[in-house]
């Protein structure tokens, strides 16, 4: 590609990260070059500076200091973006993994081969589960074996129910069995654990709720500030002291949102 010529693309480290934010972007859906994903975060960053100095007319050393902030803002917004996307689209792909094992078994029961039976979910399904497993099938037609397709699935995807299908069925083609069979207890067993998440997320939900809240109140708090009182907004918004409050107030935001999701957390 014309774009693999470039200079930076050239150093060996830099090659390597590159193709890791590429890989990165392919597991979220997002079918974009890093450089286009830099260009769009310059851009973000450029107009949150701006913004910020049509707000605080700050004096040249502040401007310097928004400008880092602006870019580490923008730098982090693309981060989650990415990391939410992601996660999204694995748990839209987990969802859908159920049905594509009982697909996939009943397409082995019916005296279809693995490779046949995969296209069955391609066929049946909606994305991302058809365009994984069209890449598996794309796969084994260029020489790759199903069965290292799917150790490639389980990466990409990465999942404690892709790792189990991909090794129940490597191991079943060393050691024999009814794959059918094994791909339906697996799906049973998928089935049971999108149950015990689902209860998980109704007893975390009140927590979730509060840590939506703590993030709202301060700014909300702010503005209403703003509004019904001009001299504290101006005194919070234009002087020094009210911009060190303003950054203790984000540092310990962010603390207690990470805290409160972080307890909330459980891996099943």
């Amino acid at each position: 590609m014309v774009t693999d010529a470039l200079p930076w693309r050239a150093h060996p480290e830099t090659s390597a990260r590159l193709q890791a934010l590429e890989l990165t972007l392919d597991r979220a859906g997002i079918y974009k070059r890093p450089e286009e994903l830099a260009l769009y975060v310059a851009i973000a960053a450029a107009a949150i500076w701006v913004g910020l100095l049509a707000l605080v007319r700050p004096n040249p050393a502040l401007a310097a200091l928004l400008l880092l902030a602006s870019a580490g803002a923008s730098l982090g917004g693309a981060a989650w973006f990415v990391r939410a996307a992601r996660a999204r689209r694995l748990n839209a792909f987990v969802q859908q993994l159920e049905l594509a094992l009982r697909l996939i078994a009943g397409g082995v029961r019916v005296g279809l081969g693995l490779r046949q039976a995969l296209t069955v979910v391609i066929e049946e399904m909606t994305d991302p589960a058809r365009h994984e497993y069209m890449r598996i099938v794309g796969q084994t037609n260029i020489g790759m074996s199903v069965y290292d397709a799917l150790d490639g699935l389980a990466e990409r995807m990465p999942s404690n129910e892709t790792l189990m299908m991909a090794r129940a069925i490597r191991i079943q083609s060393q050691t024999g069995g009814d794959l059918g069979k094994i791909l339906e207890h697996l799906a049973d067993t998928i089935k049971e654990r999108r149950r015990i998440q689902r209860k998980i997320n109704a007893m975390t939900a009140e927590g979730r709720a509060s840590a939506l809240v703590l993030g709202l109140l301060p700014p909300i708090l702010a503005l209403f500030i703003c509004l019904t009182q001009p001299s504290m907004g101006h005194a919070l918004l234009f002087t020094g002291m009210g911009h060190v409050a303003l950054g203790i107030v984000v540092v310990l935001e962010f603390l207690g949102v990470f805290t409160l999701l972080k307890i909330l957390e459980v891996d099943v």
